[in-house]
């Protein structure tokens, strides 16, 4: 018997199951979210209104944001915004930020979130999130942050190696491509902190770990934002490529720590610390190792996922985030004279070779600090964030008396947020010092530092853990190339790609550069 199915009958399902969820989201969204008192942006009067106002969100995601922002958040309103997921979202007001980060997971979760929107279902590595989540609390928390003084002089060396490779040494007037040096820096210079020598500079490891963070960063930004229909299906065909990768990386990482924690049992016996290595690798399984439990993180194949997990949120944050700088700092008017005045800091900071490895020195680099804080502040990467799932079952009262059911996301407007005039003298104006002009002794506004006006790390306890260690790199990176290299202006910056909720540099930005005949 033949139980193959007729070509039409497939046509007709193939039409009618995407034309069922097309109907179910444009007419039991509205009523199911319990949206009669709170307001949508981005709809308009039109066939298929909610369908259509989700896909214009690829490109208006930011616009729509702001729409919303200026209508409802500043008068202290929460509302609803389409996106591309066809997931219903809450975007709060400004002053109920405070709020929604202090709710505890069982009321509004985060995990959740993170399973759809970051794809971690999808893509994830096989440890379960929340032991993940713990490795990078407890480890990352108590050793990278504690031990980070331990590798400025390591990450410098590299820094130092990784431009002068990409920049080059010829002191005559030559294009390069600015894409190219940050991602190059960012992922050895990153490698060297994580994994130490000589790995960090292992090309067939380098080549391996870009393409992982390529597909993982791609993945996470298609997968979490396609509707959830074809989600599954996009995130296997990512996936695929994704896990070769990603076993080539863990090859290499299953030896490593092991070796390490070997070298860890032989200094404890012996009781000699010498030849101790800085990097994170080391220091974290001498964490991990000391710990009373004997826990999963002793098992050195789970240690590697999530060293893994910790090298991609690192490699591939801080290449964005570095180009975003540079271009800001480029681009800046001449009457600012942004660039000689960071290389003036910087050689004040750092006369002589050992100064390099001085926490103390690097803490005299104020007008670069706050130059970070204010790239971040004007291009935060995500229009939306601190974003988390309704857990009850009878749905959330927010703190304005409206209700949302039960699987509503909320979250705040991040860049809306940064744009406000109310927080920000000339917000839509980029201004480097204007951190720096707001400290005070009693008041450091450093570019790790959370606030309910500063989202760029997120907030709370779930804000980025890594934050120390992607700005010192920076810092690291700005003086280094501001000491040793003239760079020819930008007159006009290149735009920001835009997929839905996240943007991010145009690739091929080339810049002119010279390296400076030292005295």
């Amino acid at each position: 018997m033949d139980f193959t199915l007729p070509m039409w009958l497939l046509g007709i399902v193939a039409f009618v199951v995407p034309l069922c969820v097309l109907a179910q989201w444009e007419y039991s969204t509205p009523s199911a979210s319990s949206t009669d008192s709170l307001p949508w942006v981005g709809i308009r009067n039109e066939v298929f209104r909610m369908t259509r106002a989700s896909f214009r969100q690829f490109k208006n995601s930011s616009k729509t944001i702001a729409d919303g922002y200026a209508q409802f958040s500043r008068k202290g309103r929460p509302f609803f915004v389409p996106d591309m997921s066809f997931k219903a979202q809450v975007l709060l007001p400004q002053e109920h930020i405070k709020w929604l980060t202090t709710q505890p997971e069982s009321i509004l979760s985060v995990y959740k979130v993170r399973d759809e929107r970051h794809a971690v279902k999808y893509l994830s590595n096989s440890m379960a999130q929340k032991l993940a989540i713990k490795f990078l609390d407890n480890i990352v928390g108590r050793c990278l942050r504690k031990n980070l003084h331990r590798t400025q002089a390591d990450m410098h060396d590299e820094i130092r190696a990784s431009v002068d490779d990409t920049m080059g040494l010829d002191d005559e007037w030559h294009e390069v491509n600015l894409q190219q040096i940050m991602k190059t820096v960012a992922d050895r210079s990153g490698s060297r902190a994580l994994f130490g020598l000589p790995l960090c500079r292992d090309q067939t490891f380098l080549h391996t770990m870009d393409r992982f963070i390529v597909l993982m960063g791609c993945g996470m930004v298609v997968v979490g934002q396609t509707p959830w229909l074809i989600r599954p299906f996009i995130g296997a065909m990512v996936n695929l490529p994704l896990q070769i990768y990603k076993a080539r990386i863990l090859r290499i990482l299953v030896p490593l720590i092991k070796a390490r924690m070997q070298e860890y049992e032989l200094r404890k016996h012996s009781g000699s610390r010498k030849d101790e290595s800085n990097d994170f690798v080391t220091q974290a399984v001498k964490v991990t190792m000391e710990r009373k439990d004997r826990s999963v993180f002793h098992n050195p194949d789970i240690l590697a996922e999530q060293f893994l997990l910790l090298a991609f949120g690192a490699l591939s944050t801080n290449a964005l985030v570095g180009m975003n700088v540079f271009l800001d700092i480029l681009t800046m008017t001449s009457e600012v004279n942004l660039y000689d005045t960071l290389r003036e800091e910087a050689a004040q900071a750092f006369p002589s070779k050992v100064d390099w490895s001085d926490p103390a020195a690097l803490a005299k680099l104020v007008l670069a600090d706050s130059t970070i804080r204010e790239s971040l502040r004007t291009m935060p990467i995500n229009a939306r964030g601190l974003m988390r799932e309704v857990i009850p079952e009878g749905g959330l009262i927010l703190p304005d008396g409206k209700q949302v059911r039960r699987g509503t996301w909320i979250g705040a407007p991040v860049q809306a947020v940064h744009m406000d005039d109310r927080f920000y003298d000339r917000p839509d104006h980029y201004d480097p010092f204007r951190f720096a002009r707001m400290m005070s002794e009693n008041n450091r506004l450093d570019a790790t530092q959370t606030s309910e006006t500063f989202l760029r790390w997120g907030h709370g306890r779930s804000a980025c853990p890594g934050r120390w260690f992607a700005t010192q790199e920076l810092k690291l990176l700005i003086a280094y190339v501001t000491i040793n290299y003239d760079i020819m202006p930008i007159y006009n910056r290149p735009e920001s790609i835009v997929f839905g909720d996240n943007s991010w540099p145009t690739h091929p930005a080339s810049i002119t550069v010279r390296r400076r005949k030292q005295k």
